[in-house]
């Protein structure tokens, strides 16, 4: 299966300042002018210049030794799984799903697409924002979109576009002009709940109901969702096997630990569930080949021991996002292959996001274990 990332900041889309993309420019300008200096005063040097600069543009920029920034992207939560048998499956929908289902129909053009599975973690707006601005919901001929979740996450799409109830209401048009009405795809909801093999939907529900410990089969390929803990707010992970591989999509899910309560008069109660969480998600990453997770923080920002993007000094305990370090430990834990550490918080510099990654770098160059940062446009083939 082939895994695409079409969006990777958290909370809400963020990109490169113009003062980051105006000092990139800058250093790019610098180690040209640099090149061309050291060559412009000899004959050998001059006679290699004009070598150089009858090549393409293409090859001029491959034979500058400049050192290009990694560009990690400013979307938020969106992931594509494009299985071996051909199924789309899609994680998350947030900004990124406009560039996803761009390419979705793009790669598609002349061959009809059904059915499209859309797995949702929860219902805050940074991972459904791209619903109104995704092509595969106004396609011709329409696509079916099979969409499962949590309650929370179900309910704040029908609300903002009435996608399974086909009714609106005041509440519809809060974020957008867009509604069902506009959209030739048709939804079906299944609800994802904990134990709910002795519940009976509501009357008036729109979508079915599907106990949580029960995998989704779509072909071959297994999805299996498992709780995180988000605070207050209801949110899935999922565990996705296909063809002998597997990869966990973990994010928006927060590790406790006690000495931290006091920092936002949090109780045992929700230590203990954020706890029970982690336990569930390393029983799911054990051996896995890939994973995603949040690691909006560093430990320090997270505690509010240091300044994040410049801003002030600030407890985020409680805030439900999850920290760089603790991905370390999961990864050694789980045995995990190769991780991917996303939900980048969107006031960090691009700057801090390099230095970071390179720290990241060098731990998987002295251990077994690959971690990464996640970067919109990043495929990875399992």
């Amino acid at each position: 299966m082939r895994i695409t990332l079409w969006g990777t900041r958290g909370s809400c889309p963020s990109v490169g300042s113009p003062e980051e993309i105006r000092e990139h420019t800058e250093k790019v300008s610098e180690a040209a002018l640099s090149y061309i200096k050291e060559r412009i005063f000899s004959e050998s040097g001059l006679i290699e210049l004009r070598h150089l600069f009858r090549g393409s543009t293409e090859e001029i920029v491959s034979q500058i030794p400049v050192s290009y920034p990694t560009v990690f992207g400013g979307e938020t939560t969106c992931i594509e799984i494009e299985t071996s048998e051909g199924n789309i499956i899609i994680l998350d929908c947030g900004s990124g799903l406009r560039r996803c289902a761009q390419e979705i129909l793009h790669k598609r053009r002349g061959n009809v697409l059904n059915d499209i599975y859309l797995f949702g973690t929860h219902g805050h707006l940074d991972h459904r924002s791209g619903i109104p601005f995704a092509e595969i919901c106004f396609a011709d001929p329409p696509i079916n979109i099979h969409v499962f979740g949590c309650s929370g996450f179900l309910a704040s799409l029908d609300s903002r576009f009435g996608v399974f109830s086909h009714t609106t209401t005041e509440s519809t048009y809060l974020d957008d002009p867009v509604d069902y009405t506009a959209m030739t795809a048709s939804f079906q909801g299944t609800e994802l709940r904990f134990d709910s093999r002795n519940d009976a939907p509501h009357p008036d529900q729109a979508w079915s109901l599907q106990d949580l410990s029960e995998p989704i089969k779509i072909g071959s390929t297994k999805v299996q969702g498992f709780r995180s803990y988000h605070g207050a707010t209801e949110c899935l992970g999922y565990r996705i096997d296909h063809g002998g591989k597997s990869f966990v999509f973990s994010t928006d899910h927060e590790k406790l630990s006690p000495s931290c309560l006091s920092k936002a008069n949090l109780g045992e109660d929700e230590l203990n569930k954020s706890l029970q969480a982690e336990k569930v998600l390393l029983s799911m990453c054990r051996g896995v080949d890939l994973a995603y997770f949040d690691g909006q923080y560093l430990h320090a920002e997270y505690l509010g021991q240091k300044s994040l993007g410049g801003g002030p000094a600030l407890s985020r305990v409680g805030w439900g996002h999850g920290c760089i370090e603790d991905v370390f430990d999961r990864v050694r834990e789980s045995k995990i292959r190769h991780a991917l550490i996303g939900h980048h918080d969107p006031t960090r510099s691009w700057s801090s996001l390099e230095e970071i990654a390179q720290a990241l770098f060098d731990f998987s160059g002295s251990n077994e274990y690959k971690v990464e940062f996640a970067r919109d446009g990043q495929s990875v083939e399992l």
